[in-house]
């Protein structure tokens, strides 16, 4: 079967790490012709598939036109489709914006969509309650209207988004970490200043639903309660996109910039518990990561996060940044809790599928697409 792998709408984001990793594992799969197209954010993924003897790579930026958005076309993979006799299509996360004209499989990771009862909401104007959700509809009948067929990383999204969408096929493929974690020849070193203290580590875009800002909070609550603990939060983002002040205690803050997929498990063995303040999830590929590592992780204590950690996490009330700097000096002193933690990581790791499992999970739901529409 002849099957395109389609990135070219994915820019930023954790989705650029499970289109890599799905995207590596294609060499494994040789009773299939793959045609990928990734985005131009796919450069070290595109020099990698290059040589792979069952994949043809291309680089195309679909183009969110008002032709593209309302029409569902885009002539550059329309003609792939068309010239490579393509059967059917696996878009990693939507919306695709291009609606392909053959059975399509697309990754559902809009977890607005689906959690309207987050804080993340409460916390908003009417005034910007009300552009956000607008916005956000014109994104669900985007994705909505682009493929038949679903997947998600967490059955509890997938639950949700059945009963939105009932007559959608939705299937569950869950995420994990990048296999660059498994191969340490791979790794990239991204060195950080020497540190006599505890460093919390963030991997994320900074997204409003990140709620990164809170670090700062929990920041000057640790400073005044507790002025003899020595800690750093390290942020895979730029100081001016963190959105909060930091004027006064900016010596707790270290700013990395994006981080490649090969360079964050350096990030990792050089810090000491994960920081994750998330409002809103599908999944996030941080947390298999952190549990990959043997990191222990602080994070928000709502459903989709207690889903997919379990016991491996220590939680605080989502938007409370006293609770979260207790959460944080509680993991932190605790040497018996931490260890913990990790333990009950490594179980909780087992729970999703492996990057070869996930791989080979969405290459059999395209086909069987495929198949049904031969029917």
């Amino acid at each position: 079967m002849r099957i395109l792998i389609n990135a070219s709408n994915l820019k930023a984001g954790g989705g650029l790490q499970v289109a890599d990793s799905v995207c590596r594992m294609l060499a494994q799969i040789p009773r299939h012709e793959f045609v990928v197209v990734l985005s131009s954010s796919f450069r070290d993924t595109y020099s990698a598939l290059k040589e792979t003897s069952n994949v043809a790579v291309y680089i195309h930026d679909v183009k969110n036109d008002f032709f593209t958005m309302l029409f569902g076309r885009d002539a550059f993979l329309d003609g792939l489709v068309k010239e490579q006799r393509i059967e059917s299509v696996l878009t990693i996360f939507g919306p695709s914006v291009w609606i392909p004209k053959v059975p399509h499989l697309c990754g559902f990771a809009r977890p607005q969509i689906v959690i309207k009862e987050s804080p993340f909401f409460t916390r908003m104007s009417k005034k910007t309650l009300l552009t956000y959700r607008l916005r956000y509809a014109i994104i669900e009948n985007a994705i909505k209207k682009c493929a038949a067929y679903f997947y998600t990383e967490n059955p509890y999204i997938s639950e949700r988004l059945s009963k939105m969408w009932p007559k959608k096929k939705v299937f569950t493929v869950s995420n994990y970490y990048n296999q660059v974690y498994d191969n340490r020849e791979q790794w990239r070193e991204k060195k950080l200043p020497s540190f006599d203290g505890v460093t919390l580590l963030t991997v994320a875009t900074p997204y409003a639903h990140k709620n990164l800002p809170i670090a700062a909070d929990a920041a000057r609550i640790l400073r005044r309660e507790h002025p003899e603990f020595r800690f750093r939060f390290v942020m895979s983002a730029d100081p001016g996109k963190l959105n909060a002040d930091i004027k006064g205690i900016e010596d707790c803050f270290e700013f990395v910039g994006r981080v490649d997929v090969a360079e964050c498990p350096s990030l990792y063995e050089q810090s000491d518990i994960i920081f994750q303040p998330t409002l809103l999830e599908c999944f996030t590929a941080v947390y298999p990561e952190a549990m990959r590592m043997e990191k222990p992780i602080v994070t928000t204590g709502l459903e989709f996060a207690r889903g997919l950690c379990g016991e491996a996490a220590e939680y605080y009330s989502a938007v409370d940044a006293r609770a979260c700097a207790e959460a944080i000096y509680r993991v932190a002193n605790d040497a018996d809790l931490r260890a913990r933690l990790v333990e009950k990581g490594k179980e909780q790791l087992k729970r999703f599928d492996n990057y070869e499992q996930r791989a080979e999970k969405l290459i059999a739901l395209t086909e069987r697409i495929a198949s049904e529409k031969k029917r």
